[in-house]
């Protein structure tokens, strides 16, 4: 019966991200999406009592934060330094310059590997200090700046409001270019995005401007203030680790903090609790936390998990049956809803090729934003089927039918909400079946009939279709079990045991099915040095060097003519029993190794049977994986054999000195172009010949004349 349906799943990653249109929704790694998370407010943690008049705020590598705080006093404005974790606040130096009636312009500051860039607006400059010192390195002049902003190449850009450019300094401060003057109407911040492109806050056209800059600079309106309000003013633009921009602005004399997606999209206000005052800084950290300056302290936002509680949906992308008023037959969801949230499915069928083209076009125009394409969307839908809610279970598998209507085409609106900032929907995989072939086509024909009992009918015999199609499903690929690339990842290691192989649960997917893949090959090599050197790496990471004790030295064979040298091409394994006497055992010229004969084989029993592996781990590194380590010998090694590891420093290499490293291209020392010592140089026993100090010897290559 599986045979009657076909199938359009979204499951991976990929299908979910070609398979439609996110919007408010995030990605889920491994396929799924959840609701946008955003930063949460967690406290302020320099109140005022410390700051009077912030205006800019930076973070460095260590997330100790600096800001400047404008003096009413002495007309100057200051830079500090605030140790989270010491709270120790320090002053480093002064800026000339504070006028009280601009303290409402905020003073950007940007911090790289060894400079802080400070926009001072007052003075109308972009000065470069030190973070060796906090010494001036060098001064940017401009005639408006208002915004700074730094790429990953350490290029300086620089936000003109009178010019309408962006002057692009190099690392040192020496100009490169301006741009925009043509495409900018009123830009009032800026930033860049970690793929070096440009965001723009441009209140004259009301949007972002993105500027992307190769070997041409392309400019995009995206986005759309008035989503907001029409009275929103943005003044200060950041951007997080990943890609969403947050904008800090008054909306009817109230100061917020709002996040939108890299496209320009309106996604939600992120709310700053107990925000009396005006927004003038915001930095972020490495690892994504968000730090907000203002005239009443610094808050601290963490990058945790918190979810939206605006409803995001997904739109699918046309679903085309090829028939012409199909029947859809049925939608399969697998999805987790904690409680407090939900999950809404809506669907549209129709035959209109014109509404298929007007869909696609839609999804496919790249000058618009994600929120802008979804408001298209609900506009020339006519009117979704549904919602059909999910609510309040840990993990579901829900299935329902296509009822009502027919048509060739399928559009598919998936809702998910929340009620607590804490929990967040997932949908993990949606499988929609057509066409409808349901078990009452095998029943007689009188109980089709009637079309309300019929439709009834079909309904309640569908519950038992489930359950029958999925065992059949089951057992129809039951041969993808078998199959390293495909199989579920909850039976590899069934799947590895069927070749004796023990995979570790600390083990990624990837890595357990490259280590099946490997097992017959691995198979052929058991007990050889080869198959044990992979089967380390793969279990390690770090290649191996075997040492085989046995062939690290060669026989002493004593020719007839005598042709060796002690210590040279021999190796003296052990004394004689008594050892050496002179006069006795020894003598000058003749030496007896042994005086009873013995078996050849007997002065390498020390060497025979036993292996060292030798790896680059470091100690920690080592006790995570001795066991596995051991066991993986232990099964894998010839059975007469021993062993024992030892282990480098951990460094990253895997050299160990006379074993597996080598000197390439070595040759004699050189005096001049002429002379190599060593080797045809000659001491001469006339005046101007050379002596022969302390420390100096001759050698068999060197004359004296």
């Amino acid at each position: 019966m599986s045979q009657d349906y076909k199938t359009q799943i979204f499951s991976t990653g990929d299908q979910w991200e070609k398979g439609g249109l996110r919007y408010r929704l995030d990605a889920i790694k491994g396929g799924g999406l959840t609701l946008n998370s955003s930063p949460a407010f967690i406290d302020w943690i320099l109140k005022t009592d410390r700051i009077k008049n912030l205006q800019g705020l930076a973070l460095d590598e260590c997330a100790q934060i600096y800001f400047i705080d404008g003096d009413t006093v002495t007309k100057t404005r200051r830079l500090y330094r605030y140790e989270l974790k010491s709270q120790v606040l320090e002053y480093i130096t002064s800026i000339d310059g504070y006028d009280p009636d601009k303290s409402h312009n905020p003073a950007r500051m940007l911090m790289d590997a060894f400079t802080l860039w400070v926009l001072d607006t007052v003075n109308r400059k972009v000065i470069a200090f030190s973070r060796d010192n906090f010494q001036i390195k060098y001064i940017l002049y401009q005639s408006n700046p208002v915004d700074i902003g730094i790429d990953r190449k350490g290029h300086i850009y620089v936000l003109d409001k009178d010019s309408h450019e962006i002057s692009k300094y190099a690392i040192n401060g020496i100009f490169v270019k301006s741009f925009g003057k043509d495409h900018l109407k009123e830009p009032v911040g800026l930033a860049v995005n970690k793929d070096n492109s440009i965001y723009v806050i441009d209140t004259g056209h009301k949007k972002f401007i993105k500027i992307t800059e190769n070997e041409t600079v392309k400019y995009s309106k995206i986005g759309d203030f008035t989503r907001i309000s029409e009275d929103f003013r943005p003044e200060i633009i950041t951007i997080d680790t990943n890609g969403n921009i947050l904008v800090a602005g008054i909306d009817n004399n109230t100061e917020s903090l709002y996040r939108f997606d890299s496209d320009g999209s309106y996604t939600g206000k992120i709310p700053v609790h107990d925000l009396s005052g005006r927004i003038m800084g915001l930095a972020l950290d490495s690892k994504g936390n968000l730090y907000l300056g203002s005239s009443n302290g610094i808050a601290f936002f963490s990058a945790q998990q918190m979810f939206s509680t605006t409803e995001g949906f997904f739109y699918s992308k046309t679903l085309d049956s090829g028939i012409y008023e199909c029947k859809w037959h049925r939608l399969s969801l697998q999805a987790r809803i904690p409680q407090k949230t939900l999950l809404n499915v809506y669907y549209y069928v129709s035959d209109s090729a014109s509404l298929k083209k007007i869909i696609d076009d839609i999804l496919t125009d790249p000058e618009r934003s994600t929120q802008e394409k979804a408001g298209d969307i609900e506009e020339n839908i006519p009117a979704w089927v549904g919602p059909q809610t999910l609510t309040g279970n840990e993990i579901t598998s829900k299935d329902m039918l296509f009822r009502e209507k027919k048509g060739r085409y399928l559009w598919m609106k998936i809702g998910l909400l929340t009620f607590d900032e804490k929990a967040g929907p997932e949908v993990k995989r949606m499988k929609i079946l057509y066409p409808a072939n349901s078990y009452l086509r095998y029943l007689p024909a009188i109980y089709q009939e009637d079309p309300v009992s019929s439709e009834f009918l079909e309904r309640f015999l569908s519950i038992f279709e489930t359950v029958f199609y999925d065992l059949e499903t089951d057992i129809g690929n039951v041969s993808d079990y078998f199959d390293p690339d495909i199989v579920p990842p909850g039976f590899l290691a069934w799947l590895a045991s069927w070749l004796n192989l023990a995979v570790e649960e600390d083990w990624t997917d990837d890595k357990k099915r490259y280590f099946i893949k490997r097992a017959p090959v691995l198979y052929k090599q058991k007990g050889t040095r080869a198959g044990l050197e992979e089967l380390v790496r793969l279990y390690t990471g770090k290649r191996p060097v075997i040492l085989e004790h046995s062939r690290t030295g060669k026989p002493m064979i004593i020719n007839k003519d005598g042709s060796f040298i002690l210590g040279i091409n021999s190796m003296l394994l052990t004394t004689p029993v008594r050892g050496f006497r002179l006069g006795d055992d020894s003598i000058i010229g003749q030496v007896a190794l042994r005086d009873i004969v013995q078996s050849i084989e007997e002065p390498f029993l020390a060497l025979a049977h036993q292996f060292t592996v030798m790896i680059n781990l470091s100690a920690e590194k080592l006790k995570r994986y001795e066991k596995g380590l051991r066991q993986i010998l232990d099964n894998e090694k010839p059975a007469h054999t021993i062993y024992r590891i030892q282990t480098g420093r951990g460094d990253g290499s895997d050299l160990f000195v006379g074993i597996s490293t080598q000197i390439a291209d070595y040759g004699p020392i050189q005096l001049g172009d002429t002379y190599t010592i060593g080797s045809g140089i000659i001491v001469s026993n006339e005046e101007q010949g050379g002596k022969l100090d302390r420390n100096s010897r001759l050698n068999k290559d060197t004359d004296l004349i």
